[in-house]
């Protein structure tokens, strides 16, 4: 078998169908890469790779594992059963999830030296199940100690699943794939006198993507419905001039834009930012927070991308609708949530058609959870907690997602997304959903009759009800 030859060619678009192929380009812009030639490979049993992307998604990225040790347990398979084409695709991905490139490296080294006790034991889980295809009684004993039973069947599984996906590989023939030159964007990505507009800027994202751009020489302007915290991030921003602006309201948000105009003499980039979440059972919740939720996320969204438009309808002009992955998976309990980032996501598109002629751009924001405020009281709820949740709460650092939106400003960018795993599932997203009701429904009822009774509120509390005009 030639190296740089496979014994079955990736598949065309034809051989691989719409639906595939969409798939492997996704999860090749994820990666990093062209389409890879493991998915275009085995996208041509068209079913069978549906159904095999379904079982790995449910280990990875959906698993009880933290993605660290389960990107640490793949690395030592591949290097074990000594395919290339796994060890080069998940060297990248692993240092995207905290291990350094040095801990990369010395998987491969036969000493434990330099590992905690727990990676420790994930190696070794690893070695004895590729050596004897069993893990015995004396490490299973130091095993059990450290993890959960449903972690421990997880582990079998996820050492079982890519020791046989390695085979596959290696016997197919299947060649690494080549890594994308990066385009130099030192011409296009300066953000330096950029006029950019953000509402929700008061805390959270909005307020750290105001600093951030503020650090790299934009000009910010900030909106919001919490004067003090308003003014402390305007003070970090060089005195930022800021807008008090209830986005449900249609004429504070055109006033808000207009100050801003004036402010700077045009606008380059709008950020709709300001949202809400709550735990809103469909069934039992309380309306009300059902229709505050809506205003905000979904006609707030609308009253700003409508009164900026205008002004960022020019070949420089950018606008960023910060949806959610809600919009393509929705869990239960955030049934107003997911609806209002559908539409946000609705919204975003339908805009970029309108603005085309004009040279503007429009790009749609997906982030699942990152460390702010949203997620830990919109979130972290009993009920939630009663779901079994924890299997889909990787919570990402907020740099995760400001770096995402500091790009995707500089290159204008169609889709932004963060952590890094989420752009492969936005194409897959109704194999995706399947994966969410299968594990949300074990313990639904429990969490159900909880959160009828436990009211979550809304993230940010909103200002006496401004009529809608």
């Amino acid at each position: 078998m030639s190296a740089d030859r496979p014994r079955i060619r990736p598949g065309s678009f034809r051989q691989l169908g719409l639906r595939n192929a969409a798939i492997a380009r996704a999860l090749g812009v994820a990666a990093g890469t062209p389409p890879p030639h493991l998915f275009t490979t085995l996208g041509r049993h068209r079913r069978l790779f549906r159904a095999w992307l379904k079982f790995g998604g449910a280990l990875m990225p959906f698993g009880k594992l933290p993605r660290a040790d389960t990107e640490l347990v793949i690395l030592r398979v591949a290097h074990n059963a000594e395919c290339e084409y796994e060890w080069r695709h998940h060297e990248r991905l692993a240092q995207r999830t905290g291990l350094s490139a040095a801990d990369v490296e010395r998987v491969r080294a036969s000493g434990d030296s330099g590992w905690s006790e727990r990676q420790r034991l994930l190696l070794a889980a690893a070695d004895e199940m590729h050596a004897q295809r069993v893990i015995g009684d004396e490490l299973w004993e130091r095993l059990a100690a450290e993890f959960t039973d449903v972690e421990l069947i997880e582990l079998c599984m996820l050492i079982g699943h890519y020791e046989m996906l390695a085979m596959a590989i290696n016997s197919l023939g299947i060649v690494p794939d080549t890594p994308r030159r990066r385009r130099d964007h030192s011409a296009d990505a300066s953000l330096a006198g950029r006029r950019v507009l953000i509402t929700g800027a008061a805390r959270g994202i909005g307020a750290a993507v105001a600093k951030r751009l503020h650090e790299r020489g934009a000009r910010v302007a900030l909106a919001g419905i919490e004067p003090d915290e308003l003014a402390e991030v305007a003070a970090a921003c060089g005195g930022a001039p800021t807008f008090p602006c209830d986005v449900r309201d249609r004429e504070q948000v055109d006033a808000a834009v207009a100050g801003a105009v004036e402010a700077f003499g045009g606008l380059d980039v709008v950020v709709a930012n300001a949202g809400v979440a709550a735990q809103l059972p469909v069934l039992g919740g309380d309306p009300e927070v059902f229709e505050r939720t809506i205003e905000v996320n979904l006609l707030g969204v609308y009253y700003t991308l409508r009164a900026a438009a205008p002004h960022i309808a020019h070949p420089r002009g950018y606008a960023l609708a910060i949806s959610s992955l809600a919009a393509a998976v929705h869990p239960p309990l955030l049934g107003a949530y997911s609806a209002s980032k559908a539409g946000v996501e609705a919204l975003g598109d339908a805009l970029r058609g309108e603005l085309a002629t004009s040279g503007a751009h429009v790009g749609v924001a997906y982030f699942a959870e990152l460390d702010t405020d949203m997620t830990s009281r919109g979130f972290g709820t009993e009920a939630a907690a009663k779901l079994d949740a924890q299997r889909f709460r990787r919570v990402a650092p907020l740099s995760a997602g400001v770096d995402a939106i500091e790009r995707g400003i500089a290159r204008r960018s169609r889709r932004v997304f963060a952590p890094a795993w989420v752009g492969p599932v936005l194409p897959i997203r109704m194999v995706a959903q399947r994966v969410v009701d299968a594990v949300a429904a074990r313990r639904l009822g429990e969490a159900l009759e909880v959160a009828r009774s436990e009211h979550a509120p809304l993230t940010t509390e909103q200002p006496e009800r401004t009529p809608v005009r």
